[in-house]
């Protein structure tokens, strides 16, 4: 017997590793033979207490509904957002990057499509891509379109720069920047509701915008962890939350004290079409829609009442739309849905 005969390709596996190297020429040198480097000490001269912050995070759902459709290039820049906007939520750089791509057998065009994106995401998001690991398992992942995409970051902060929960008062503010669609939450249940609807992906549906729903619905995760960090660096900032999984009602209060409550104004920002599609399709009640999706709003930072109006007005000048979306009220940590 050979490897081929389990249904793994060696061949095929070295060609996409090569293929990553190529297509990656900003960072290839620093992928070893078993291990990446990464040059510390230009970026620890800027800083007197760096700690070095990690984050994880996986696709999930998203990725069969992109096979499916036959478009994974967005899942580059999914895999990347995830996790640099999770260690921007307290002003963390991102510095470098790795992902696991898992799957039966290695398709090197969808691999190229994933990894072009997956490059292009990291020099967006400034951080480099040096190293991964590529997992060709037939007994794991049963079918050949089965994929499993899983990405790494590792940043750094000064710890004094790091917000302090409990300078949160009441009277603060919170802002909100915009979601491009779901980002990459909520899929289990969007891929049942077109399961179940028979709804086409490759076809335009009014009630859900002008272009076709599998666009709506692969649109890529936005990157704001450039925006933060500006931000960081200009206001202070004393909270910050990534609103994936969960929604606002689940990972706004992380970054809560228990003295506070956060009331929400659901009225102020514009809810996109595809979320008022998916719960009329689903039948799905309100308050599930606000446990499962971001409903609109990808990102939230709390600021001080006498700032809000100056981060307002330097986001506009950064062409972001952003939205005062609540205050900051006396509570027990908690949020507040207002309609």
């Amino acid at each position: 017997m050979r490897y081929r005969d389990a249904g793994v390709s060696l061949d095929r596996q070295d060609q996409f590793i090569g293929l990553i190297k190529k297509l990656n020429r900003k960072s290839g040198h620093q992928i070893g033979a078993f291990a990446a480097l990464f040059d510390l000490k230009k970026t620890l001269k800027n800083y007197e207490h760096p700690l070095l912050v990690s984050s994880t995070d996986g696709i999930g759902t998203k990725t069969r509904l992109a096979v499916e459709y036959g478009s994974v290039g967005g899942l580059g820049q999914d895999l990347v957002a995830m996790s640099v906007n999770d260690i921007a939520t307290i002003g963390a750089k991102p510095l470098f990057f790795l992902d696991y791509y898992g799957t039966a057998e290695i398709d090197l065009c969808v691999g190229e499509a994933f990894v072009q994106e997956l490059v292009k995401a990291c020099e967006e998001a400034n951080c480099e891509l040096i190293g991964g690991e590529t997992s060709q398992l037939r007994d794991l992942y049963r079918n050949v379109s089965d994929l499993e995409l899983v990405g790494f970051v590792v940043g750094i902060v000064e710890q004094s720069a790091i917000p302090d929960s409990k300078k949160i008062r009441p009277g603060d503010c919170l802002i909100g920047l915009l979601s491009s669609g779901p980002h990459c939450n909520g899929y289990s249940l969007i891929r049942k509701i077109v399961s179940e609807r028979k709804l086409d992906l490759r076809k335009i549906y009014s009630e859900a915008g002008t272009r076709l729903l599998g666009e709506l619905l692969l649109e890529p995760m936005r990157i704001y962890s450039n925006l933060a960090l500006k931000l960081f660096s200009r206001f202070e900032i004393k909270g910050a939350a990534h609103i994936t999984g969960s929604g606002i009602l689940g990972n706004l209060p992380r970054v809560l004290n228990s003295k506070v409550d956060a009331a929400i104004d659901t009225t102020v920002w514009p809810r996109l079409k595809i979320f008022a599609a998916l719960q009329r399709w689903g039948e799905i009640p309100e308050d599930e829609m606000w446990d499962v999706f971001n409903m609109g709003i990808g990102f939230i930072f709390i600021v001080s009442d006498a700032q809000a109006d100056q981060v307002l007005h330097f986001l506009k000048k950064q062409g972001e739309q952003a939205h005062l979306v609540g205050k900051i009220e006396r509570g027990k940590g908690r949020v507040r849905l207002q309609q």
